[in-house]
């Protein structure tokens, strides 16, 4: 079973990890912690550790609750303090931001404690700022607890901490509300509370605790109460649950020590006492600088799984993606109330239905034991609860946005051949979903699945039907999959079969831009919408979720064979993909509010690019998947187009950068346009596998010829299992295409029969 580490123990497992005798770089130093914070990218560059429960981090002041991240950072904002817990890369409403502590040298003024920084750094498992106020913090952390260090700068003559336990992060249509909370000083060096509130992604309620000790004696200290000081008083609770009152803890300490003020946070959802137990097991007893090596080994021991050599801004690009894959889902096994104390436990799958395509499989490639151990963790949440998530944050299911994608995840795993997973009880719970109509289909399970089963498509009545449609057969085919892996051939049939139904919402009359064939909303009895946009967009009451008909009307990722037929052949296909990229809109389609064809910052549209490949344009795909890259990718803080989504975004541009990209369910990936050199998967057992590429440049971008383990080798993809057996690779690039890559098609459903 799977615990959650101590620092020793996580030191000691780094030091004797397979994977480290072989991966001995140090490639923590190409990670860029700021990438993709600004232009809604979401990311998080406070303290983190792989998959680690806290995340301590700066939170800022921005103009209005709609412009506010997720991550609670955005360059140039004034602090307002720095809260324990994060996630990155999250869209929607906000999570967390809990047990807020800002440091300062003046007043302690609720209505604005903020302060602008003067220089900032960060590095993975580290943080710091220097504020306008005077105060340098600095963070890291073990697996459970943050570590601050507070030192001034201006020469005064005391520091005051202010602990806020009733801070949230707030976002979105549903932003976090109060319940809850309290803070009590148990003793001069430590503090206790907890934070009860609701609303957020999931809309539930998520109850957090903490432990606090400091390392010197306060010279004063006080609460507050919905902004009324009591000097001397220890403790701030709720009376009652209508007690939604703010409250916070003020200390002051004369800055005449010989040391830095540190405190340590650790955290618990469970309770106080639980919190106490982590910070004992966790950071009794090291240092600050005992944590933050510690974090950095366990950083550089996952991180050189895979070697990379190419441009200074190629590494960084990757490595920093991979960095902010290997963040979340966070590992909590036993902070769940009522489960067993053994039992493997993630949360913050913010969401699945984002990191199935390209973050997961990212992990699967470099750490496959632990998408073993997220796996685990949902089929434990199935059985305790009856579901396994398609999202999940505060230990709340929710949202739903398409399907029950964790299938897609499960399979993926199967067909990979990772271990450790009870895919006999998966299985069960996919059948389970994908037969029973969920009381709250947003929270769980599959909406709409009875008109599903019944109709064989969902009418457009049904909330997102077309997205939803086209998602089912998908996890159908992942059921599928699965349970031909596991020897029940009757269900692979039936699910098999039932993968077709995205096929019932394909009106082959509907035409728009000279194009026939779309997804289209249907009605209970049979009859086609009329007078239906195809760029109509939409989010949870529409027919399509996120997109639109011409994004999800190219996404059959089990059979784009079938796909191509239904668009008219190959060539018709290429002619509507290329349609798809180079068309934007009219005036005076902006002003009714619709939006570009392709949308490079949105998972339905992740595996178009790619799609060329199947029509036997290998060379389109490479010129395409290069040329996203290029415009839309950088480094720097402004470095991804949107919301990484919890390093999906990031991890689809890692691929490419590979020039493996994923068909995610399924055992292959799909050759496109490396900007590596070269790269060294270190897989498990001692085994390497290297690409090689050469004569790559950017004007090279084609694959003219390739040799896997010397023998020439004329397919546009490569098998999961020619990676993991290990060997060599080596492609041959070039300024033009050839004909290489259009004799042997990538798999598709239709070829089976």
């Amino acid at each position: 079973m799977t615990r959650k580490p101590t620092a020793l123990l996580s030191a000691l497992l780094v030091a004797t990890l397979l994977f480290v005798a072989e991966a001995e770089g140090q490639n923590t130093q190409h990670v860029d912690t700021f990438l993709g914070v600004d232009n809604t990218g979401n990311t998080f560059p406070g303290a983190s550790l792989p998959f680690s429960m806290v995340k301590p981090g700066a939170d800022v002041l921005m103009p209005t609750r709609w412009t506010n991240n997720n991550s609670g950072y955005a360059t140039g904002r004034p602090v307002c303090g720095y809260s324990i817990n994060h996630v990155s890369g999250t869209g929607g409403a906000s999570k967390y931001g809990n047990f807020r502590v800002m440091p300062t040298t003046g007043s302690v003024n609720l209505r604005d404690v903020s302060a602008n920084v003067v220089e900032e750094d960060s590095r993975p498992g580290y943080y710091s700022t220097t504020l306008d106020n005077g105060v340098r913090t600095e963070l890291t952390l073990t697996h459970s607890v943050g570590f601050y260090r507070f030192s001034t700068t201006n020469g005064a003559d005391s520091l005051r901490l202010l602990l806020d336990v009733s801070s949230l992060l707030d976002k979105g249509s549903t932003p976090q509300h109060l319940l809850t909370s309290g803070v009590e000083m148990v003793s001069d060096t430590e503090i206790v509370g907890y934070c009860k509130s609701e609303g957020g992604w999931n809309t539930g309620e998520c109850e957090v605790y903490f432990y606090a000790t400091i390392n010197q004696t306060p010279s004063s200290w006080g609460t507050f109460r919905q902004g009324r000081m009591s000097v001397g008083n220890r403790t701030e609770k709720s009376i009652n649950s209508n007690d939604h009152t703010e409250k916070a803890l003020f200390l002051s300490f004369p800055t005449t020590a010989t040391e830095p003020l540190e405190m340590r946070m650790a955290l618990s959802y469970v309770s106080t006492q639980k919190a106490k137990e982590n910070y004992l097991a966790e950071a009794r007893n090291i240092s600050f600088e005992d944590a933050l090596r510690s974090a950095e080994e366990q950083w550089n021991a996952l991180l050189g799984r895979i070697d990379i050599e190419g441009p200074q801004e190629v590494k960084t690009m990757f490595y920093s993606a991979l960095y902010r894959a290997l963040m979340m889902p966070t590992c909590r096994t036993g902070e769940m109330k009522g489960w067993g104390s053994e039992e493997v436990y993630y949360d913050d799958y913010y969401a699945i239905w984002d990191t199935f395509r390209t973050a997961t499989p990212l992990v699967a490639l470099v750490a496959p034991e632990k998408v073993a151990e997220q796996i685990t963790s949902l089929i434990n949440i199935g059985t305790h609860e009856g579901w396994m998530p398609d999202a999940r944050s505060g230990n709340r299911s929710g949202l739903v946005q398409g399907g029950t994608n964790c299938d897609v995840m499960i399979a993926d795993a199967c067909v990979k051949g990772i271990e450790g997973v009870d895919y006999e009880k998966a299985l069960s719970l996919m059948l389970h979903a994908a037969n029973t109509e969920p009381a709250e289909p947003r929270l769980y399970g599959r909406g709409g699945i009875s008109q599903y089963n019944s109709l064989g498509y969902i009418p457009h009545t049904t909330e997102r039907s077309g997205s939803r449609q086209v998602e089912y057969a998908y996890c159908d085919f992942a059921i599928a999959t699965l349970a031909e892996h596991l020897g029940h051939h009757d269900i692979a049939a039936e699910y098999f079969e039932r993968s077709n139904r995205w096929t019932n919402l394909w009106n082959s009359e509907a035409e728009h831009d000279g194009f026939r064939g779309f997804v289209w909303p249907r009605g209970e009895d049979g009859v086609w919408v009329q007078d239906y946009s195809p760029l109509k967009l939409s989010i949870w009451n529409g027919v399509f979720y996120e997109g639109s008909s011409w994004q999800y009307s190219l996404y059959a990722p089990h059979d784009v064979a079938r796909l191509i037929e239904l668009c008219g052949g190959r060539e018709r296909f290429v002619e509507r993909l290329d349609h798809f990229f180079a068309k934007g809109l009219n005036e005076e389609e902006v002003r009714r509010g619709l939006k570009g064809y392709y949308n490079v910052g949105n998972e339905p549209s992740f595996l178009t690019p790619t799609l060329y490949t199947w029509a036997g344009r290998y060379d389109l795909t490479a010129k395409r998947t290069r040329e996203i890259i290029n415009t839309y990718f950088s480094t720097g803080r402004s470095g991804l187009p949107g919301n990484d989504d919890s390093a999906a975004t990031g991890s689809w541009c890692a691929f490419h950068l590979l020039g493996l990209y994923p068909n995610a369910g399924q055992d292959y990936y799909l050759l496109t346009s490396p900007q590596v050199e070269s790269a060294t998967l270190h897989l498990t057992g001692g085994k390497k596998f290297r690409l090689i590429v050469r004569n790559g440049s950017k004007d090279n971008i084609y694959i003219r010829s390739a040799r896997l383990n010397g023998k020439p080798y004329h397919k546009a993809w490569i098998s999961h299992s020619d990676i993991t057996a290990g060997g060599v690779l080596e492609l041959t690039m070039g300024p033009t295409p050839s004909r290489w890559g259009q004799r042997e098609l990538p798999p598709s459903l239709s070829d089976k029969k």
